[in-house]
């Protein structure tokens, strides 16, 4: 396997599994460009959570323009509350892995779920993008979350607060649809903000 293809999401099973140091693996996030907040993000998420990965498959897009043109279409789409057009940029059985659930939301009906909820719960959510890089098949984004929760998600009831939440999204596209997206955030960060569990 080329170093190119070794996707963040399967350093993250390695890591889990016990065949990758942690030490390793930061460093190695860290030669890839993702800044000491972004490693930060990714090893708190890859420690807390045990959500089973699925393996997708890799493939070079032709143009690392196209990936960031993608995801500028992308965030666009979510800022403005486009749900068919988000549905529209996965590929019909995505796995989308979320530090806020055990298990990745596989297929587009679980994701629009998700991606639906998660826009009546926090209306105006703002992303601010930090950092892209494009590595093969991957595009690793850090951002900033900012919002007030104000209507009820999975697991966190409404509370009214206003929250910002540094985290990074692993992207792997096929064919211009997304395959994989793995978002990493400290969730014990996002409720001590929210003031829940």
């Amino acid at each position: 396997m080329h170093e190119e293809e070794y996707t963040i999401p399967e350093m993250v099973d390695d890591v889990r599994a016990g065949k990758m140091q942690r030490r390793q693996f930061m460093k190695r996030l860290t030669l890839m460009g993702v800044s000491a907040a972004g490693v930060g993000a990714i090893v708190a998420a890859a420690a807390s959570r045990q959500f089973a990965s699925q393996q997708v498959p890799h493939q070079n897009l032709q143009h690392n323009v196209d990936h960031l043109q993608r995801h500028d279409e992308h965030l666009t789409n979510q800022s403005q509350g486009n749900l068919h057009q988000l549905h529209n940029d996965y590929a019909e059985h995505a796995v989308v892995e979320d530090s806020m659930y055990p298990h990745p939301l596989v297929g587009r009906a679980a994701i629009m779920a998700r991606k639906s909820a998660g826009m009546a719960a926090i209306p105006g959510l703002k992303i601010s993008v930090t950092n892209r890089i494009v590595n093969g098949s991957q595009l690793t984004v850090e951002w900033v979350a900012s919002g007030t929760h104000t209507g009820n998600y999975p697991g966190l009831p409404a509370t009214g607060r206003a929250f910002s939440i540094p985290g990074v999204t692993v992207v792997v596209r096929q064919n211009g649809k997304i395959l994989r997206e793995s978002l990493y955030y400290d969730m014990k960060e996002v409720q001590n903000q929210l003031g829940s569990k």
